[in-house]
Order: C-alpha cells, then sequence, then structure tokens
C-alpha cells in the first residue's frame, strides 16, 4: 500500500513503522506524472507498504540539496523528473555524496529523443502541465460549441464568447466549429421568419453577437441544392424566392434593432468570414491567427457554398 505525505519532519526516520519503505518524489513541476508512474509501477508489488513524499516545484540548488537531505533523513529512494541536465546533475552529485539512491524518469528520454529529433530540449519546466491546461480549454470549448450549436441549450447564450445568428444555410455551424478550433468558445442560433429569437439571446452584449448574411440568388441555389439532396421537390418554401427575400429582410430588420454587426458570407471561404468575424468583434488574438492551433495541423481552406 502506497502512502503519501508532505514534508517529513526532522527525525522521522525513526518514527517509520517497521517495513515501510520509503520513496521521495522530486519534480521541477506539480510531480503527478512521476508520482503516477511510481504508483504504477508499485502495483506490481502486492502487500508492500510504501510511504511516498511528494516534493514540487525542486528548481534551484537548495531545492535539490533539500530534497536529498529528506531523503537521506528518512532513508528512501528518490524518483525525479527534472527537466534541467543542470539540476539532474547536482542531484546525482548530491545524492551519491550521501549515499542516496536515484532514479532520473526524465534524463535518459530527454537524451534519447534529443538525438532521435536532432534538436535541443527547451528544459523549461512545467511545459506539460501548460499543454495539457489547453488541452483541457480545447476539449471545453469544442464541447461547449458543440451542445450549442442550432439554437440548442439558449440558457447557456449568455456563457459564449460569440453568437452567430443567420438564416439556414449561411454557414453557422461550420464557421462555429472553425471558430472553436481557434479557440473561441461560440454559440450559433437560427433566425427563422416571424419567429422570435431566445430572450436569452436579450442578455448577451451586442458587442459579441454577429449576424450572417448572403446574396438572396446565392442562398437559393444554396437551399435547392440541399432539397435535392434531400430528394425533396425544388417547389418547397424552402428555396422559393420570395421565402428567400422576406427571411433575408427579417433577419438584416433583427439584427440592425439589436446593433449586431453583420458579415456577408457570399462565396467566401469559411477562414476568410471567420476572420472578418474576429475583426468585427475584436476577439482576433496572435494566438488565434491560422495557423497557430495545434502543431501539424494547419489551416483547411473551405467554401461556405459546400
Amino acid at each position: 500500500m502506497a502512502r503519501r505525505s508532505g514534508a517529513a519532519p526532522p527525525g522521522a526516520a525513526g518514527r517509520q513503522p517497521a517495513g515501510t519503505h520509503q520513496i521521495v518524489v522530486a519534480s521541477d513541476a506539480t510531480g503527478h506524472t512521476a508520482e503516477a508512474v511510481v504508483r504504477a509501477a508499485l502495483v506490481q508489488f502486492r502487500g508492500a507498504e510504501v510511504h511516498i513524499h511528494l516534493r514540487s516545484g525542486v528548481r534551484t540548488a537548495a531545492d535539490v540539496r533539500a530534497t536529498v537531505r529528506e531523503a537521506g533523513r528518512v532513508g528512501g529512494l528518490i524518483v525525479h523528473t527534472l527537466v534541467s541536465q543542470e539540476m539532474r546533475s547536482l542531484m546525482l552529485t548530491e545524492a551519491r555524496a550521501q549515499r542516496v539512491p536515484t532514479i532520473d524518469l526524465l534524463g535518459p528520454l530527454l537524451l534519447r529523443l534529443e538525438d532521435l529529433l536532432a534538436l535541443q530540449p527547451l528544459a523549461k519546466p512545467g511545459l506539460f502541465r501548460d499543454a495539457d491546461a489547453e488541452y483541457r480549454r480545447r476539449f471545453e470549448v469544442m464541447d461547449f460549441t458543440v451542445r450549442h450549436d442550432d439554437g440548442q441549450a439558449p440558457e447557456g447564450l449568455v456563457q459564449a464568447e460569440l453568437v452567430l445568428v443567420g438564416v439556414s444555410r449561411t454557414s453557422k455551424t461550420p464557421l462555429s466549429m472553425f471558430l472553436a478550433w481557434r479557440g473561441v468558445r461560440v454559440a450559433n442560433v437560427p433566425i427563422v421568419h416571424h419567429l422570435p429569437l431566445p430572450e436569452e439571446l436579450s442578455r448577451v452584449a451586442p458587442s459579441r453577437v454577429v449576424g450572417l448574411t448572403i446574396k438572396p440568388e446565392r442562398l437559393l441555389e444554396l437551399r435547392r441544392s440541399r432539397l435535392q439532396q434531400m430528394e425533396t421537390p425544388p417547389q418547397f418554401p424552402y428555396a422559393d424566392v420570395r421565402q428567400i427575400w422576406a427571411e433575408l429582410e427579417y433577419a438584416r430588420t433583427l439584427c440592425a434593432n439589436a446593433g449586431w454587426p453583420v458579415v456577408d458570407v457570399t462565396d467566401k471561404s469559411i477562414e476568410e468570414v471567420a476572420a472578418e468575424i474576429l475583426v468585427v468583434t475584436g476577439l482576433e488574438q496572435p494566438s488565434r491567427k491560422p495557423g497557430a492551433g495545434r502543431a501539424g495541423h494547419p489551416s483547411v481552406w473551405r467554401r461556405t457554398s459546400e
């Protein structure tokens, strides 16, 4: 059974239960990864009594020496994940001087990867934690956008960084997904002729709402194509010229009355429209520029006519 503690008080070695082994987990970040590796290994040793001492934020020579002294005091093994070559070398030197056994979990891997990739490691503590936090945020943003697509869950509109409104076939969903990939928490709401918009939308700041419009002749083409895919007669009101004009006028009036900026999506790529939206809302940031997302995932150009 592995137990965990904070710093051991002086003289703690003499008070450890018989048969209890000590492991000091040291890290220049949180230490959670190293601790997880140690616990995964300990699962293979049933019945072993192990006391884990977690030492996070080990980034200076004084921190390293204090960690070695503690391990020597409790008669323990040091397992560490230090990204700095200088700190790893010091840990090895200090531990050997005090005859404290150590296991370097990260050093050998970094050296092998350095040879394989022909690159120097950054040696900056906490990068994994930062990357993990960014991944979790991107997942949360994408999840929010999916849950608030096409007018779903209107009670969550006030939590959106951006709300897109527009009639059917103005690319609300693909734009929402693209902007979510850029890190923007987006919701979108359809404008349906003669029907009021969700009351919750009135509580969203006008600067965070953008109306989407399109030339009527282009919208007619898109809707006819959609009806053909659905094997629906082209006379359906959805693709009626007068209906389309009425819908677009209704949408224009709603946006004008609410003070929402309007972006025309006619024959523009998703990236072009997204860039306009980010500019008119002031959401554009260096980290959200095309290509600044996940490494190895270049920007993809798509047409709104698709």
